[in-house]
């Protein structure tokens, strides 16, 4: 049983949101439970699979892992029900079809503790595909970018700046990526009704209110295959590269953007969003947002993810 009071080793909180990933699901379990770092709990939500992935979960003796099911109400909630039964001091998440290297933890947890100014860290990630078979090496902001600008020498990927870069771009891929505090979840809270981008959206609040780390080793494998979410509305996922843009970009006004220069802070931004032909769209959603806070709206971004009509009327005009 994992210990609450074991000072040179605080409890590690893993949230696995599990739907329909029966073929997988029994390697990112074992990934968790098999971590060189001992002093772990497992929470499992799942998300209202159909498929045999509960007989596999319920197979599991081990007292370190509790499995919760609910109706399926999407990875965002899943998540945020696994996080608010976390009783770690570290919380960390794993998608169902993903896997962590056995020494991840180990490694994560003893380089934030030599700095405690840091509340959010990932690191380089392995590519696999459906079998297990390797793609390629993500090392961050430093290759396989989403989307390309003209002149990355004059975009934020020229500064090698953690937050800058991921402003530019969601280098940390997924929450599966992601290791962060629980001093960090109480000040920004869970993942917010994004289909695609919560993890994107969730990392920019963190780099707001925290120091961020990158640990330049591969300590988790990210699995693509026909049925990553990404792959399912384009439409809508470009929608959301605009929220995040027209939401996010003021979060580092005058600390990272406009806090000296003024011209070089105008021009990193028009080299650094790639809108892909939505720019339309940013301007909609920004003047939308200016518009819901002079109105005294507090948190105007959260409407446009939470009432359909608006948003669906929105995505009319996303150029795919």
């Amino acid at each position: 049983m994992f210990n609450l009071f074991k000072k040179d080793k605080p409890l590690l909180s893993v949230v696995i949101p599990s739907y329909n990933h029966e073929k997988f699901i029994k390697q990112a379990i074992d990934s968790v439970l098999n971590q060189t770092y001992k002093n772990l709990e497992l929470i499992v939500i799942d998300d209202g699979s159909k498929d045999s992935s509960i007989d596999i979960i319920k197979s599991y003796k081990d007292d370190r892992l509790t499995l919760v099911c609910q109706e399926n109400a999407g990875a965002h909630n899943a998540i945020n029900k696994g996080l608010s039964m976390a009783k770690g001091e570290y919380l960390a998440v794993l998608n169902s079809d993903d896997i962590f290297t056995k020494d991840r933890f180990e490694i994560m947890i003893k380089e934030m503790q030599k700095k405690p100014e840091v509340g959010f860290a990932c690191t380089y990630i392995q590519i696999i595909d459906t079998e297990g078979n390797k793609l390629g090496l993500k090392e961050g902001w430093k290759n396989m970018e989403p989307w390309t600008v003209p002149h990355p020498e004059l975009s934020f990927k020229a500064t090698d700046d953690f937050k800058l870069n991921l402003l530019m771009t969601n280098f940390t891929s997924t929450t599966s990526n992601f290791l962060f505090t629980r001093d960090l979840y109480e000040k920004i809270g869970g993942m917010r009704n994004l289909r695609f981008a919560h993890d994107w959206d969730f990392a920019l609040r963190a780099a707001e209110v925290t120091e961020c780390m990158m640990i330049e080793k591969p300590l988790m494998e990210y699995r693509v295959h026909s049925s990553n979410t990404i792959s399912s509305n384009r439409k809508w996922m470009l929608f959301e590269i605009a929220w995040m843009w027209a939401t996010n970009l003021e979060r580092f006004f005058n600390s990272k953007i406009f806090n000296e220069d003024d011209i070089d802070s105008i021009v990193k931004i028009a080299e650094s969003l790639n809108l892909q032909g939505n720019d339309k769209i940013f301007w909609m959603i920004k003047v939308f947002l200016d518009a819901q806070k002079a109105k005294g709206v507090e948190k105007p971004e959260e409407v446009l993810l939470d009432n359909a009509e608006i948003r669906n009327r929105m995505l009319e005009y996303v150029v795919e």
